[in-house]
């Protein structure tokens, strides 16, 4: 099946738009963050490798190829995370659009290898349960993608250890909500966890950066 013209130029607009987005609600770090979207059974749309969101246009966001993801075409260079992008929506085939990022609380988590348990009944409905921390590997590298993958399983989001978070949703609307109770969820359970590590009533940054320089 192929796609039309039409659709394409609309989700190549998803795809800029989804870029300022992150960077506007604070959920990505500079140009760390990658975003991908389906645009039929074996090609999706990503974000090109470190270029700025804001300045990024609809035309530069590469062509992918899902089943050999070293095939693209049109626009610019795309990220290096665009195996993992494309494993997860091969793997699920409901999956339409996947976002990649370092929200800083979900970072804390996923640099401490700390899988973060359900903390509401929004994050149940989203994320499916707990989210997990997938196994370690460099960025770019096959054992990234397994790690990420396998974390994946019957979820709609996982950490990447030492690295970020991954989310994956039926539409891009349905992927940033999920980051966005990822990251409101994470922070939850770090202000959960310091309160209770330090004694304290009141949570701050501060306390949490005082408890860990200090233990």
């Amino acid at each position: 099946m192929s796609w039309t013209k039409e659709t394409e130029q609309q989700l190549r607009k998803v795809i800029k738009e989804s870029g300022v987005k992150l960077l506007e609600e604070n959920l990505v770090q500079g140009t760390w963050g990658n975003t991908a979207v389906r645009l039929d059974d074996n090609h999706m749309l990503v974000t090109p490798t470190g270029l700025d969101y804001i300045a990024l246009q609809p035309e530069d966001m590469p062509i992918v190829q899902i089943d050999d993801p070293s095939v693209w075409s049109d626009g610019k260079k795309p990220t290096s995370e665009r195996k993992i992008h494309a494993a997860v929506l091969l793997s699920r085939p409901e999956i339409n659009a996947t976002i990649h990022s370092h929200p800083v609380y979900c970072s804390m988590l996923a640099s401490a290898r700390i899988p973060l348990p359900i903390m509401s009944e929004e994050m149940q409905k989203l994320v499916g349960g707990e989210a997990r921390v997938g196994k370690y590997g460099l960025p770019g590298t096959k054992g990234l993608k397994k790690g990420t993958v396998a974390a994946m399983e019957g979820r709609n989001a996982c950490f990447m250890a030492n690295h970020g978070v991954f989310c994956a949703g039926r539409d891009m609307d349905e992927a940033f909500a999920i980051i966005r109770i990822m990251e409101q969820s994470s922070y939850e359970y770090v202000k959960r966890m310091t309160l209770s590590l330090t004694g304290q009533t009141t949570y701050s940054d501060e306390l949490l950066f005082d408890y860990f320089i200090n233990y």
